[in-house]
């Protein structure tokens, strides 16, 4: 008998009524396909939060001749090292229907000692990969595409030596160029705030070309050095944009040491980008491959503006390529 992973956050993080798809196709009618586009990069907030820059996103992929997706996501509240899990069921349950499992990928990963299953529990409470499942649906068929025909493998990203990151990517290195497979990368961006223990400020860009020339990381707001305004004049969110946008800069850039710049970002500012890990993976897959991926943003957007200390955003970014 096949495991369906049951819909666990439907009905708080987004409408358990099969109606939501006309909602979700609203929003995904706002944005047009181009053509070829078969690499995501997506949040996994609630749909009323962001919904709207999922939806532009989504709304650029290709289903065309698409038998296959793989959806990578970063483990928010299991930690492990040096692996990836994939998930143990054989269907995923949305508002709509179900979705099968690619199963024959799933043991081909299996086999490789850098992957193991993950457990129904870690995998039931896990958000970033569950609310890409009814857009992913919504988008199929609204572009005509069958979603029942589409096998998907949700795979879920911890902890990684640079080693690992490459072996990893080794593994899906044929997936990255197949027309038949869309990659999905499930990523919220900049998460700020006490709350989240994460305060960096930046005035422009050029304060993150000077870290990283100096290997030195960006200030971190403090109440006494925010009470200087002469030189915190920029608003918090604006920082905070700035921070994000030079990250998504560099997934923008043609270049083969793409890995090693995300990286070295991440590791100066700080930047509390929670799928920078599953990107990674995906940056060392396309390097292998000798790919060039260039990300166009379809939509940036914070859940709320950022003004003082007190204050708290996440930052929300749909690229495709």
């Amino acid at each position: 008998m096949s495991s369906i992973r049951p819909a666990t956050h439907a009905g708080s993080w987004y409408s358990s009524s099969p109606t939501l798809i006309t909602t979700l196709q609203q929003l995904l009618s706002k944005g047009q396909v181009v053509s070829g586009t078969k690499h995501l990069i997506s949040p996994h907030a609630g749909y009323k939060y962001c919904g709207d820059t999922m939806a532009l996103g989504y709304s650029k992929l290709d289903f065309a001749n698409v038998k296959r997706c793989i959806i990578m996501g970063p483990s928010h509240h299991f930690y492990f090292k040096n692996k990836m899990q994939v998930t143990s069921f054989d269907e995923i349950s949305t508002p709509f229907g179900s979705f099968r499992v690619d199963a024959d990928l799933r043991n081909e990963l299996l086999g490789s000692g850098n992957v193991t299953p993950m457990s129904r529990e870690v995998d039931m409470d896990e958000h970033s990969l569950e609310m890409q499942f009814p857009m992913l649906w919504a988008a199929a068929k609204l572009r005509g595409a069958d979603p029942t025909e589409i096998k998907i493998l949700p795979l879920l990203v911890s902890h990684n030596s640079t080693k690992v990151d490459f072996e990893l990517g080794k593994l899906l290195q044929k997936y990255v160029n197949d027309p038949e497979t869309i990659l999905i990368l499930s990523s919220d961006f900049c998460h700020w705030g006490r709350r989240f223990g994460y305060m960096g400020y930046v005035i422009d860009s050029s304060d993150i070309d000077d870290s990283l020339e100096n290997d030195s990381e960006i200030e971190s707001l403090t109440q006494r050095s925010f009470s200087h305004k002469s030189s915190h004049n920029v608003p918090i969110h604006s920082s905070i944009e700035i921070l994000d946008r030079y990250a998504m800069n560099i997934l923008t850039k043609d270049s083969k040491g793409k890995y090693y710049d995300w990286k070295r970002y991440i590791n100066v500012t700080g930047n509390t980008i929670c799928g920078e890990r599953p990107i990674g993976v995906f940056l060392c897959a396309m390097a292998l491959a000798d790919t060039p991926c260039r990300f166009e943003w379809a939509h940036y957007s914070q859940s709320s503006q950022c003004f003082d200390l007190e204050d708290s955003s996440v930052s929300y970014a749909s690229g495709y390529c």
